[in-house]
């Protein structure tokens, strides 16, 4: 662990109900992801080190607003709709932990995740049929446009997602 990186006392839900709230599904064995709010485009922002996309912002702004985790978190920017991030949030999947660091400390340490030869190896080499299969995969979920009953259908997923959160962090004691 960086040494510039501080561990807060705050409560992180069992798997997966905040990496569900927010958006994250945990594909490639991730340990660590980041959290943020990004001013160009006012979204949350998720990263595991490899990918970083915008995530889910009801999610986001349920866990870091609550009041068992923001009180723990007003010292740091973790960015808003008007300024950059200083400070990233960053989730230790395996452990349940919940640390903080400035944005380029914690950018180096997620990198480390995947440097793991192991996990190297059983994510990023491809055969050629393998790769095929990716490229003819995507290429049919790009086809797909949602329908407005799909879309309603995973708006009403999410915001289920968001309140299983919320119940869990209510059902916490400080300092838990």
């Amino acid at each position: 662990m960086e040494k510039q990186m501080i561990q807060l006392k705050i409560p992180v839900p069992p798997a997966p109900l905040l990496e569900q709230a927010v958006g994250y599904r945990n594909y490639r064995d991730a340990h660590y992801i980041a959290l943020w709010w990004e001013p160009c485009g006012d979204e949350a922002m998720v990263s595991d080190g490899l990918v970083t996309f915008t995530g889910l912002w009801p999610g986001y702004l349920a866990y870091v607003q609550h009041k068992s985790v923001h009180p723990h978190l007003t010292e740091f920017n973790l960015g808003s709709s008007e300024c950059p991030a200083d400070h990233h949030l960053v989730i230790d999947l395996v452990e349940r932990q919940a640390f903080i660091a400035p944005c380029k400390v914690v950018d180096r340490f997620q990198a480390t995740q995947w440097k793991q030869g192991e996990k190297q190896e059983k994510h990023f080499i491809l055969s050629s049929e393998e790769m095929e299969k990716w490229v003819e995969e995507l290429e049919q979920q790009l086809l797909h446009l949602p329908s407005m009953d799909e879309l309603m259908l995973q708006i009403a997923e999410d915001e289920k997602r968001v309140a299983a959160l919320e119940h869990w962090l209510d059902g916490q004691t400080p300092n838990s």
